[in-house]
């Protein structure tokens, strides 16, 4: 498949990180959210969390799920731009979750930014992966109605 395989995971993770951003606004400035205790599992989280929290959960499930594959797939063609991009995208979507996890427990402010600071990061990463990407798809010039014909 090449780099061009890389695309629909890619795209995934793009959407599913605007998503996340979306969601996170919403939950911060309008959602209630009770503190989890400290012995509570991310199942019975996801489980007695109020619906927009159970969603941003779910969501970031499949962002990290589908990074990760993504990820797997870079290693597999050895392109170490691809690799590095992947991997440091799936790193931030990590510390983004684990902030998630100390934000839904202690509601510290501080979680709650670097959250969005790591989604926002790995949004860069995901975009310039993608543009890497659509670069090896049209190596020449576009053929669009604004080209000049020959001659």
């Amino acid at each position: 498949m090449g780099r061009a395989g890389l695309h629909p995971p890619c795209l995934i993770i793009q959407t599913g990180l605007v998503i996340q951003l979306a969601l996170g606004m919403i939950l911060n400035l309008y959602v209630i959210i009770p503190a989890a205790g400290a012995r509570t599992s991310y199942l019975q989280e996801i489980e007695t969390a109020p619906g927009m929290l159970t969603a941003h959960a779910l969501v970031a499930l499949l962002v990290l799920v589908t990074a990760a594959i993504l990820l797997q797939r870079a290693i597999s063609l050895r392109d170490m731009a691809v690799i590095a991009l992947s991997a440091i995208g799936l790193a931030a979507l990590l510390g983004a979750f684990a902030a998630g996890e100390i934000f839904v427990r202690n509601g510290e402010p501080s979680a709650s930014l670097s959250m969005a600071v790591l989604t926002s990061l790995a949004l860069l990463c995901y975009i310039c992966l993608q543009t890497i990407i659509l670069r090896q798809r049209r190596p020449g010039p576009p053929d669009g109605p604004w080209t000049l014909p020959p001659g």
